[in-house]
């Protein structure tokens, strides 16, 4: 997957400097578009929890994280307010801290379902990361003097939808001082969409970050056996610009 971030960047810089330059006038110089404001290659850092969750799917605060990495671009509706869409990456990373790992079995009458396994060994590692493409909208207001984003606090509200990509799990155990991993790439029944808001508050390009999902984890037919609770995910972090 860095492969694909990397590509990703690389393809929005190249976007990001052609439309930020229009065609020289007759003297040979360049001019800047309409809109003099740049965008921005983002990175959201975070934890991720579970909200609503069944025992057997306790996560570990610290070891389960949220990566997104996007573009936005801003649009100022005067020199306070801006509407910030973007088009990116997600990554949300559960690492459960029971023994257990998301499996999918094969019934009698040939129905997959979705199962929490439990493990025969206590695992250094055994986690479920799922993958999205994503398209966050905020609202921000900028507090103070000064000419739209630059070094001026604010607070924002927004919104981010979710296409479910891909998921897969890892369990990590050590044999003999031999470090044994096993990746299992499956949807494992989660959501085909994720949703919900957020709200930030930050100084320029730098912010906090909170959202709270309101699209549950799993599709509700697909729900691991004996689970009788669906989940939510929310992210608490930092957001900063990469470029």
């Amino acid at each position: 997957w860095m492969k694909k971030y990397l590509f990703f960047i690389f393809f929005l810089l190249v976007y990001n400097v052609n439309a930020q330059v229009d065609d020289s006038d007759e003297k040979g110089s360049i001019s800047k578009n309409k809109i003099d404001i740049p965008g921005y290659i983002k990175l959201d850092f975070g934890v991720t929890f579970l909200e609503n969750a069944d025992a057997s799917l306790d996560t570990d605060l610290f070891s389960s994280r949220s990566v997104n990495l996007y573009y936005s671009k801003p649009f100022f509706i005067g020199n306070n307010f801006s509407i910030n869409p973007g088009l990116g990456i997600s990554n949300d990373r559960l690492s459960f801290s029971n023994d257990v790992i998301l499996s999918e079995k094969t019934n009698a009458d040939g129905i997959n379902n979705i199962i929490v396994d439990t493990l025969d060994f206590t695992p250094e590692k055994n986690s479920l990361k799922s993958t999205y493409l994503i398209l966050p909208l905020d609202i921000k207001y900028y507090f103070g003097a000064g000419k739209y984003d630059k070094g001026r606090f604010f607070i924002g509200i927004g919104g981010e939808i979710g296409l479910h990509l891909n998921s897969s799990t890892k369990v990590k155990q050590k044999i003999n001082n031999r470090v044994n991993q096993t990746k299992i790439k499956k949807d494992f029944g989660i959501n085909n969409l994720k949703y919900g808001v957020s709200l930030s508050v930050g100084v320029g390009n730098f912010n906090l970050y909170y959202k709270k999902y309101l699209s549950n984890l799993f599709e509700d037919s697909s729900l691991p056996q004996h689970i009788t609770r669906n989940p939510t995910i929310n992210n608490i972090g930092i957001t900063f610009s990469l470029f």
